[in-house]
């Protein structure tokens, strides 16, 4: 491994040193045996401007320090190795230094690519589970058979996977849902269990029931909107769609919505803090759930027909794409629908086709990533461009993963969990960087 000292002082309190490690996926020094001769670090704090540092690395080894100007700011840092031949990359989550442990260790992967991570591992194997970032921790509830693990956290600074120290009366949650109430909070939704809030910040009151509306569960569609909360939308009862929607407020209090039409397995996305709802009846049509409005609205013209276990991938703010699912026949979809300018006029027309369409690829939240899937290890991004959108090959896993969980960072480089690899469930992450990291 390869080691940092940072250091800072607040006015006239003691010297506060933080400790940054730099590993491989194998927990080893990823210069060891390169020809690395360069570290560079990028560092911002709060609105600091951002600083750039250089070190000289000699086989394998350096020595450097740095120091905090405001160890108490939110911080973001960039970390480069690289050589004649050598180019590693990694980034932290986004960090309050004097708020942490002191302790930082982050894994290197090379540009457009994912470094399996084998020195920390799953407290139990999981696919199709629930998994979302909160602060510098991610959350994974579900998607197992060991009762005794059914939720857990990633710390994402110290690359450390624990169980929670309370105990908990959970039985088997069976495939799980989860979605953002806010940074502290989370909606989960499992097939086999009552669904809860889960308090991430707060270990008084890590589980709180909720009621919500009947029909709500794994035929219900699961989104976290910024500013509002979760929103469970649809479901069935013994077979029949439901047109009912829960939105979960940070406070707990759930606020009663309904969908114009009923719908069982449909795909939302956030649009700002309005949602885009497709599909769940024959039809294939679409609606809009605006805020503080009590019913949704028809998107005009769409008749899609069906498209089960598809994605409706969004930009955050008025595009969105409807890719992959199956139709009447179970045949797999390679046509896409994108839909542009919502609320306000919200027009839908062909979209690009999707070669590489498959099943049971993860959609991150708040991302426009589509990972691996059924046989499949393809990362996917859809991409807007002016008035185009595309679904661009980003990287590969190192493995195929169905049902896998993973969050995105604010740097753009991202962690995948579990999910099955076409033989067994898994227990293994691997950290993938695109080809180049969001800057400072």
């Amino acid at each position: 491994m390869l080691s940092i000292s940072i250091f800072g002082c607040n006015d006239n309190v003691e010297q506060f040193v933080f400790q940054a490690v730099i590993v491989d996926g194998q927990g080893g020094n990823p210069a060891a045996g390169t020809d690395a001769t360069t570290l560079g670090i990028g560092i911002r704090e709060g609105e600091l401007a951002p600083a750039e540092y250089e070190y000289p690395i000699t086989d394998g080894d350096f020595e450097a320090v740095l120091e905090f100007q405001a160890f108490t700011a939110p911080t973001r840092i960039r970390l480069a190795i690289e050589g004649a031949t050598t180019e590693l990359l990694t980034a932290p989550p986004a960090f309050l230094p004097g708020a942490s442990a002191g302790f930082l260790r982050v894994v290197t992967a090379a540009p457009s690519s994912c470094e399996r991570v084998s020195f920390n591992m799953m407290e139990a194997p999981r696919a199709f589970f629930g998994m979302v970032p909160s602060g510098t921790f991610a959350f994974l509830a579900g998607g197992t058979s060991s009762t005794d693990a059914q939720v857990e956290y990633l710390d994402a600074l110290e690359w450390e996977s624990h169980l929670f120290e309370e105990e908990f009366s959970l039985s088997e949650l069976g495939e799980t849902h989860a979605a953002s109430i806010d940074e502290g909070k989370i909606l989960v939704l499992p097939s086999n269990a009552s669904p809860f809030i889960f308090d991430m910040f707060d270990p008084t009151r890590r589980i709180t029931a909720v009621i919500l509306h009947n029909g709500a569960g794994a035929r219900s569609a699961l989104v976290f909107v910024p500013g509002l909360g979760a929103m469970v939308i649809g479901g069935e009862i013994s077979g029949v769609p439901q047109s009912a929607v829960s939105l979960v407020e940070p406070d707990g209090n759930v606020v009663s919505l309904r969908l114009s039409v009923p719908r069982s397995g449909p795909q939302a996305t956030p649009l700002g803090m309005n949602v885009l709802v497709a599909g769940g009846e024959e039809e294939g049509n679409a609606e809009i759930l605006l805020e503080g409005e009590a019913v949704g609205q028809l998107v005009a013209g769409v008749t899609n027909g069906v498209r089960n276990a598809a994605l409706l991938v969004g930009d955050g703010q008025n595009r969105a794409l409807w890719i992959g699912g199956v139709d009447a026949t179970d045949a797999l979809r390679q046509d896409t629908l994108r839909f542009d300018d919502c609320p306000a006029s919200c027009t839908a027309s062909a979209g690009p086709t999707w070669t590489t369409a498959r099943l049971a690829a993860l959609q991150p939240q708040r991302s426009q990533l589509v990972i691996g899937g059924e046989g499949s290890s393809l990362v996917d991004q859809v991409r807007w461009s002016g008035t185009g959108v595309e679904i661009s090959p980003l990287l590969d896993l190192n493995v195929p993963r169905a049902g896998a969980g993973g969050i995105v960072l604010e740097s753009g480089a991202f962690i995948v969990a579990g999910g099955d690899d076409g033989v067994s469930v898994r227990d293994d992450f691997e950290f993938c960087v695109p080809a180049e990291l969001e800057p400072l």
